[in-house]
């Protein structure tokens, strides 16, 4: 115990600028290994980064021309008394596909698979595969393999050319053999040889759909597409080759953050069943809109068929609701950037010399305020960056960083007034004491820039002061008082900078007194108290004067 204390002592007793800015130095280094080698805890903060989404006050509205025909548990019951277990027979999707076609849609999105054929009802692929013949708006997702099996894959663009992104605004290398891909393919010709787009959920470490990914660039230069950009291509061509130009070289694996809507069940959802009845010539039990200029998704919430994810506003969000989240985002450019990560270690390194420098100039108990305050407000602009601004500012690194390099500086700075008002080790030598008297207590700010200049001037001297609470004090007066003491040798060759230095702070000085022998601390503080009780009296007999001059001026 003894030599932790000792060792506590020391570091009390370092100099503030060493302290200060070597810690600067050893925040930047942690920060500089943790965003660019280890990634431990630089970057986005899972939770607090969902529980910000779910409490934004400006969402944007749900496009309404987004409507999903939605597979749900209520059309799996009614039409397995005829069809039986998912998958249906695919004459079912033809039906519905026809239907919704007749009205003019401006997109019909499958958030379906057909990467198999099916060998039961050979009919049903067949009629399903003329109506995608047929259709003039329909747009069908594959599923992406991980790109390390992209060389042992087949999968070329002359195989699916409806996947791969418009070669404007995106430069193919020279001469670069055509690049494979590794995806699931779709097993019906008509859908291969039609508009896809890819639409894998890209999640977190810890499980959660927070991004989306809309264009990924291959070894040959070329892009292929998601299923939003295949939409958007159709809809709107402007937005779509506006899209791929702004993105250029960064279409490698460039996941964005989704701008959410204020909840799971944001755009209307319509029974699958109660649409293949209208379209079987039936009548269907709940309401079915109009179709006519409407961007249409069919895709399932049904729990059974899995196609269940969390996400921040639910940890049991349907895929289809995700997807026509990317859509709408997609429709309205509605793209949210996030801070690259050299920016987020600039500006947390950049704050710790902030820090630092305050530090310096000011007084680090100046900085109290900040230890709790400077966090939360950085908190509070990454939260208001998700209120409709383009970029997130992801400032969580720099308010961690923020919050425990006060933390650390406010201890260390306990333990230097621990350190510099603390008894002098050797009075049996020459001894001196300096009083010094301020109109306002000693409280925290002025004592450690009293530290501060003794530190500089007279590193062998000691600060004694009354202990000050940092709550109201009772008897104000008794701390107004403050004394420098330690060897007169040391006194008397830094009385000139320390007198130059404690003008700002006191307001009345007494003249050092010289004593000598002083055995123990009792014998200091008896000292010090009659230096406070001479300076008080000087203090008086001045203000008496004053005041009697004031007075014979008025008469």
């Amino acid at each position: 115990m003894n030599l932790w204390h000792r060792f506590l002592g020391r570091l009390g007793a370092l100099r503030a600028t060493r302290v200060t800015w070597g810690l600067v130095l050893l925040f930047s280094i942690w920060v500089l290994l943790d965003v660019f080698v280890f990634k431990l805890t630089g970057g986005l903060s899972k939770s607090s980064f969902d529980a910000m989404v779910r409490n934004r006050v400006f969402v944007a509205a749900p496009d309404p021309r987004i409507v999903i025909i939605d597979i749900d548990e209520a059309s799996l019951a009614r039409m397995g008394k005829e069809f039986g277990r998912w998958p249906w027979p695919r004459d079912t999707l033809a039906a519905v596909l026809a239907e919704v076609e007749r009205q003019q849609p401006a997109a019909v999105v499958w958030d379906i698979l057909f990467s198999d054929v099916d060998r039961l009802s050979p009919g049903g692929d067949a009629a399903f595969d003329e109506a995608v013949k047929q259709s003039q708006h329909s747009h069908f997702s594959v599923v992406r393999l991980p790109k390390a099996n992209d060389a042992a894959s087949e999968i070329t663009r002359a195989a699916l050319p409806g996947l791969w992104a418009s070669p404007k605004g995106i430069h193919t290398a020279v001469a670069a053999p055509a690049a494979t891909v590794a995806l699931i393919p779709p097993a019906l010709p008509a859908v291969a040889n039609g508009r896809l787009g890819f639409n894998n959920g890209y999640v977190d470490s810890d499980g959660m759909l927070r991004r989306y990914r809309y264009f990924e660039r291959l070894d040959d230069g070329s892009a292929i597409q998601s299923l939003p950009m295949s939409v958007l291509s159709a809809v709107d061509a402007a937005a779509y080759q506006q899209r791929l130009a702004l993105s250029g070289s960064a279409l490698k694996h460039h996941d964005e953050l989704i701008s959410w809507r204020r909840g799971v069940d944001a755009y209307p959802h319509v029974s699958f069943a109660d649409v293949f009845a209208q379209a079987d010539g039936g009548k269907p039990l709940g309401a079915v809109p109009s179709f006519a200029g409407k961007v249409v998704i069919l895709g399932s919430t049904a729990p059974s068929l899995h196609d269940i994810h969390p996400t921040p506003l639910s940890p049991m969000q349907a895929g289809v609701d995700s997807l026509a989240t990317a859509l709408d985002n997609a429709l309205n450019q509605r793209y949210m950037a996030e801070l690259p990560l050299w920016a987020q270690a600039a500006l947390a390194i950049a704050l710790c010399v902030g820090l630092a420098l305050w530090a310096q100039f000011k007084s680090m108990s100046s900085l109290e305020p900040a230890l709790l305050v400077l966090p939360f407000a950085l908190i509070f602009v990454s939260y208001l960056s998700l209120n409709g601004a383009p970029v997130f500012l992801d400032l969580h690194l720099a308010a961690a960083l923020a919050l425990l390099f006060l933390a650390l500086l406010r201890r260390w700075n306990s333990l230097r007034r621990k350190h510099w008002c603390a008894v002098p080790e050797h009075m049996e030598e020459p001894f001196s004491i300096w009083a010094w008297e301020r109109r306002d207590a000693w409280r925290e700010d002025a004592l450690d820039r009293l530290i501060s200049a003794v530190e500089r001037h007279a590193p062998t001297c000691r600060v004694v002061v009354c202990d000050v609470p940092s709550s109201s004090l009772r008897w104000p007066e008794l701390a107004r008082f403050a004394a420098i003491v330690g060897p007169t040798a040391a006194m008397v060759s830094a009385c000139g900078p320390l007198e130059k230095s404690l003008q700002y702070l006191a307001d009345h000085g007494a003249e050092p007194v010289h004593i000598d022998g002083l055995k123990d601390r009792e014998a200091l503080v008896a000292e010090v108290l009659k230096a406070w009780s001479a300076l008080h009296s000087v203090a008086a007999q001045q203000h008496e004067r004053q005041a009697d001059t004031l007075i014979s001026a008025k008469n």
